[in-house]
């Protein structure tokens, strides 16, 4: 499935322009997102989930279009990081079945074309279970797009209780310095 979501704007920047609009094909996608940043910074529209891709990606159904979202403020192991990946998956398709009605609520876009928002099963945060398990880990690569949420505080709890990816003593290598180090061979 191609990702083809682009910003309004002339750069790939990781947070959304002003207007707060994404761009599908050049025309605006205007029942998900027709209200200005200033009223509503983190606009919510109801998805159907089709299935998890892995521990921070799921293709959701908007507009009967599939779109690929990444969980926002989170990093997953990647899939060579076994066996966390495949546990962080295993964790969020529990939580996402198929054919789930969520409510997305977006953040930003990242460089891969994906929509970055929270997803919402239930009046709960998807997210939220995963930091707390030691599954993934709390990542604010997004400018600011994080500050209102209590990540960093549900992480600390599963390293201090030493969970998942803590259980290895200082926990396991940071993704994002895996796809560094690869020259970015290795993809989120």
């Amino acid at each position: 499935m191609s990702r083809r979501w682009r910003a309004d704007e002339k750069t790939a920047t990781k947070t959304l322009p002003k207007t707060n609009q994404l761009c599908w094909r050049g025309d605006a996608l205007p029942a998900l997102l027709t209200t200005t940043a200033v009223a509503d910074p983190h606009p919510r529209r109801e998805v159907t989930v089709l299935t998890v891709n892995n521990g921070q990606e799921v293709l959701v159904d908007l507009q009967g279009e599939g779109r690929a979202v990444r969980l926002a403020c989170i990093q997953a192991p990647l899939a060579e990081q076994k066996p966390w990946a495949e546990r962080a998956t295993a964790q969020l398709r529990r939580s996402l079945q198929p054919g789930s009605i969520v409510a997305l609520e977006l953040r930003a876009r990242d460089v891969y074309g994906r929509v970055v928002a929270r997803l919402i099963n239930n009046g709960a945060d998807v997210a939220a279970p995963l930091l707390r398990q030691g599954a993934v880990f709390a990542y604010d690569g997004y400018l600011g797009q994080c500050n209102d949420l209590d990540y960093d505080r549900f992480e600390s709890t599963a390293k201090t209780a030493q969970l998942g990816i803590w259980s290895v003593p200082g926990g396991i290598k940071r993704p994002w310095n895996l796809i560094e180090a690869s020259g970015g061979r290795l993809a989120p």
